[in-house]
C-alpha cells in the first residue's frame, strides 16, 4: 500500500474531522464537532499557529498529525508540540512516515524541540516514538482549561 503525505488544506476539513473523531474514539476522549472544527480550521488555514498533515492512500484519508507552535527560553527558540497524531490502520508505517515528514519540515523551520504527551496505557504509541529517537522526559504535564 503507497502512502502519500501532505498539508492539510482547507478542503480537506470533513477528512480531518472524521479521523479526530475516529482519534478521540480510539483514546476515549470527548469529541465535540464544533471545538474540533474551531481547532483545526485556522490550521487549515495557514501555518500561523501550526500545522496538519494528512497521510493518504489515493484519495482516501488514512492519518493525520497536528503539530502546533510554540517558544521556549529552555531551549533556546521555536519549539513545538505534536499535539495529536492518529493513523487508522497500524503496523503499516504510516505513523513513521508522518512522523519522518512533519521532523523534516521542522527541521526547515529551524524548530529546536518537539515535545508530546501520550496516555499512560497507550504503550504502543511510546514504542513507535522510541524508535524515532524520542524519549520520556522526567518533567510533568500540568493542564488548566481558560475557556
Amino acid at each position: 500500500m503507497t502512502i502519500g503525505i501532505r498539508r492539510a488544506t482547507p478542503d480537506d476539513l470533513t477528512a480531518v474531522l472524521e479521523l479526530v473523531a475516529e482519534y478521540c474514539a480510539t483514546d476515549c476522549h470527548t469529541f465535540d464537532p464544533g471545538t474540533a472544527t474551531a481547532g483545526i480550521e485556522p490550521l487549515l488555514a495557514d501555518d500561523r499557529y501550526g500545522t496538519i498533515w494528512l497521510a493518504h492512500h489515493g484519495d482516501r484519508p488514512v492519518g493525520y498529525a497536528v503539530v502546533t507552535w510554540g517558544w521556549s527560553l529552555e531551549v533556546g527558540g521555536l519549539d513545538v508540540v505534536l499535539d495529536e497524531i492518529y493513523v487508522r490502520h497500524r503496523g503499516n508505517g504510516t505513523g513513521s512516515r508522518l512522523l519522518e515528514v512533519l521532523e523534516r519540515d521542522c527541521r526547515e523551520r529551524d524548530v529546536k524541540r518537539i515535545f508530546m504527551e501520550t496516555e499512560r496505557p497507550n504503550d504502543d504509541a511510546r514504542r513507535l516514538y522510541e524508535r524515532h529517537g524520542y524519549a520520556a522526559d522526567t518533567s510533568i504535564w500540568m493542564s488548566k482549561d481558560l475557556g
